[in-house]
This record gives C-alpha cells, structure tokens and sequence, in this order.
C-alpha cells in the first residue's frame, strides 16, 4: 500500500481541531472565560407629577373655609330674621292703629324682646340640628378668680378705647356727607325705660351674643387654630353691627372678648367684659335723666379716662403674671376629637378672603353705609 504524502498529513493534522495538542503545535485561538459579575438592580425611577396633574386639597384649609361659610351663615340669618320680625310687628302695630314709633317705650321693649329669637335663634338651631359638642362650644372652667379680674378689666379698657377709631371713622364719613342713624339707646327718657333697657341691652343681651359670637362661632373655627378663630369670629361680630364705624368699634372689642375667653377657658369672663361695655354706653345715654341736663360728655370722658387708666395697668399685669395666673393647658379637643395644626397667619388671612358669605357680608355693610349717604 502506498504511504501518504507526508505534507498532506501534516496538513490534517492542523485541521484536525485536537491534533495540534498531541502533535506539539500551537492553537490558533483560545478562548478567554470572565467569572460572572454580581447583579445590580436597576435603579428605582425617578417620576415627576406631570403639569396637568390634580393637586390635593389641604384638609385644614378646606375644613377652615366651608366651616367658615358656616357659620358667617348664622350672622346673615341673625340680620335677615331681625330684619323680618321687626318689620312684620311694625306692620302689625300700623294695621292695629298703634305708633309705635311715638311710644319710646314700646320701642325699647319690642328691640329687647326680639333680641333673644335673633341673636341666639340661629345658633342654637345650628347646635342643635349639627349634634355640636356643648361642652367644647361653651366652656365655664375653673380659673384664677384675679386673673379673671385683671383679664375684665384690660378688656373692658380695650372696648372703650376702641371708640376712638370708630370716632374718627364716624367724623370722616359725616364729612362726606353721611348720617349716621341715631342710637336706639336712651330714646326712652324715663326710669322704666332706663331699667329696661339696663337690663335688656346691659345684661341678656351680652348673654345672647357670647352665646352665638364667642361660644358657638369662635369655638367652632377654634380647631383650625386658635389665632383664626380669634379673628374670624371677631369679623363677623364687628360686620353684623352693620354700621361702618360700629364694625370698627366691635370687631376690635371682639378680638378683646375673644382673648379674653381663650385665656381664662370661661365664657363668663367675656359675658362680664360685653356686659360692662354696654351698660356704661346705657348709663352715659341716660347721663341727662341721672346727673342733669348737660352732663353726658363730661359723664363719657371720665368713664373713659379712668377704665382706659385701669385697663392699661391690669394689661401690664397680665403680661407680667401670665404664666403665673394662666398656665399652659392642653388643648380641649372637640368630640370627634379631630384637632389640625394651626393654620398660619398667611393661611389665615387667605381663608378669610376666600370665603365667599364674607364678602356678601361686606356688600351688605356697604349697602348700609351708601344709605347713609341718602337724604330722605
């Protein structure tokens, strides 16, 4: 048999994928093996809301202002029921024969008998149908009895210095040709008239209205802040005098009344501060019937040195003796035992002009003052 050309069997050898080990020649390539790497997971995407997305609503801001429209509500249906019952009586009198605008007593006593179905008709329709807590609403706690009395006594001066502003708004407005209505106080000129009114408007009538301003309104928005709560139901008290310069007198008077409650935790404390106010501006109409004819400036000028003057020491005092006379105390929480964080002072003021019953309340404030401006 013929042996195999020697350069054709070299050739297989090389072809031959094993052959070039057991014959000495190189590989013409070696694979080169990398160990397994550890497997890192992907980082977590990074999303962002798009432009179009639905921002949710801040539950405190949204609570603050429909509890607000609430109750500003109840001072709308304080003025409209007032304003209703008061024109039906007049009504009844004219079509029985009875003036009773020449009966000045008759007159006193329809505006006291009224005031208990207006002033606190409204809220306590409100308390009652909304199953509201009673004792978080109206609260009469234990409290330094000359705490309170200094507490009275700053308030009751911040009340009659809060004439002053309400003075000069009167003056600029009569300069324009206003005319402001005169006061239903001291239009009876007798005894009688002096006690029933003493009574009615120095007595039920701060009753009634703690009730519904600082009791029922002030306690109500007290969840969102106790700061806003302040000032809220201090606008709605001051708007629902109506008149511009009594809205002055009365919304600073009841930022006064409003602390005045908050501080002590006892309603009597404002009811005493309202109480005082009224009867002094009930004494001073019927200065002419007590001191004599020519005596009422004189009456309203020392009434005012002498509470301002008490007022400003007792505030020092407070200031001084607060953490002594009123200690920190837990906030009382309402039924449903929700409590927000404080709205700040920049949400606060953002709520009120947001709310939509308060700048119908406004209008109506501004109605009355251009009717002053009408000579009839």
């Amino acid at each position: 048999m013929n042996q195999p050309n020697e350069q054709v069997t070299q050739q297989a050898a090389q072809n031959h994928p094993g052959a070039g080990y057991s014959q000495g020649y190189e590989p013409r390539q070696q694979a080169v093996y990398q160990p397994y790497t550890v497997y890192q997971p992907y980082p977590a995407p990074q999303y962002q809301a798009p432009g179009f997305s639905i921002k949710r609503r801040d539950p405190r801001k949204a609570g603050a202002l429909s509890t607000l429209n609430k109750l500003g509500l109840l001072m709308v249906a304080q003025t409209a029921l007032s304003f209703i019952l008061q024109l039906g009586a007049v009504l009844l009198c004219t079509s029985t024969g009875l003036d009773i605008y020449s009966d000045e007593l008759a007159l006193v006593l329809l505006s006291i008998g009224l005031a208990p179905i207006c002033t606190a008709g409204p809220p306590l329709v409100y308390m009652l149908l909304g199953k509201k807590d009673w004792n978080f609403h109206l609260r009469f706690g234990r409290a330094n009895v000359f705490g309170c009395l200094l507490v009275i006594l700053a308030g009751l001066g911040v009340c009659l210095a809060a004439n002053l502003p309400a003075a000069v708004v009167r003056e600029v407005l009569e300069g324009l040709g206003a005319k402001e209505p005169d006061s239903v106080l001291g239009q009876g000129g007798g005894w009688l008239s002096f006690i029933a009114e003493l009574l009615g408007v120095a007595v039920m009538v701060p009753m009634l209205e703690e009730f519904a301003f600082r009791g029922v309104i002030l306690s109500g928005l007290r969840r969102y802040g106790t700061g806003f709560a302040i000032a809220a139901s201090s606008v709605i008290f001051g708007m629902a005098h109506m008149s511009l310069s009594s809205v002055v007198f009365a919304t600073i008077a009841g930022v006064a009344m409003g602390l005045a409650y908050v501080l002590t935790g006892n309603l009597w404390t404002s009811v005493c501060i309202h109480a005082l106010n009224n009867g002094i501006a009930v004494i001073e109409s019927y200065s002419d019937l007590i001191l004599g004819e020519g005596r009422q400036e004189l009456l309203a000028g020392i009434t005012m040195l002498v509470v301002c003057a008490v007022g400003v020491v007792a505030l020092v005092m407070l200031l001084i003796l607060r953490k002594t006379l009123f200690p920190k105390r837990e906030p009382l929480a309402p039924a449903d035992g929700v409590l927000y964080q404080p709205l700040g002072f920049g949400e606060a003021v953002v709520t009120l002009l947001k709310s939509p019953v308060l700048w119908a309340i406004l209008a109506m404030v501004l109605v009355e003052t251009a009717l002053m401006f009408i000579v009839l």
